[in-house]
């Protein structure tokens, strides 16, 4: 499905809306089609695991943090990836820390204990979230570059043409299309609280149907034998 398809419901959701090639709603459109489609990922960042993607970064050597990935809204697990042996796998989950320079352990005085400032391949980190000056802090301070794989929900690149490709579900279409229409409708019949709310349930509805994409369920039972006792 192309954005094409989207703009072409938005006119059967309003038809007043003039969303072809080079028509007057049509660049104002798209941009609709992102707003809609950031609020809809925002929804889905609160969510675990749903419309899970990934991809890697890698480590300085002699650094403690690297930046936050580009996009990356919510980061379910990261994991240390072999690359001396072929194919380049994941070897290991890495540990989150929960507490703010978690690195080394604090003692109560007058206890004192040698720790060790060596480096290593990352075992655990620490990460600041998803913004401009969003980190991952690394333990043990890498001692070369590393390639680290990341589990999470990466924003999709916003739209500018026609051709371009949606990048969810196409049952997610028609739920994006229909707020984008109201969306440009906005001070005429609806206010933004109004419109917010009416995103809220209905985005909602276009979660569900990514919510259970996979089966891991028991199932049923068949039974060969028939007994009557």
């Amino acid at each position: 499905m192309t954005i094409a398809d989207i703009l072409d419901r938005m006119e059967i959701f309003d038809n007043e809306l003039s969303t072809g090639s080079a028509e007057a709603d049509e660049t104002r459109s798209i941009t609709a089609i992102n707003i809609v489609q950031d609020w809809f990922e925002a929804l889905a960042a609160g969510q675990s695991e749903m419309l899970q993607g990934y991809s890697t970064l890698t480590t300085t050597a002699n650094t403690e943090v690297s930046n936050w990935p580009t996009g990356l809204l919510r980061l379910d697990s990261l994991w240390y990836v072999d690359t001396d042996n072929t194919p380049n796998l994941p070897q290991w989950q890495l540990e989150p820390m929960y507490e703010t320079g978690g690195h080394r352990p604090s003692l109560s005085w007058p206890e004192t204990v040698t720790l060790s400032l060596t480096t290593g391949k990352p075992r655990r980190y620490y990460a600041t979230g998803p913004h401009t000056a969003g980190r991952i802090f690394w333990e043990p301070v890498p001692d070369a570059v590393h390639t680290i794989r990341y589990y999470g929900l990466r924003a999709a690149t916003d739209y500018t043409l026609r051709a371009d490709t949606f990048a969810y579900p196409d049952g997610v279409s028609p739920f994006i299309a229909q707020e984008a229409a109201k969306l440009l409708r906005l001070g005429l019949d609806e206010t933004v609280s109004d419109l917010q709310r009416q995103a809220a349930v209905s985005l909602s509805a276009a979660l569900d149907l990514c919510r259970r994409w996979w089966n891991d369920e028991a199932g049923a039972r068949h039974y060969a034998d028939a007994h009557d006792t």
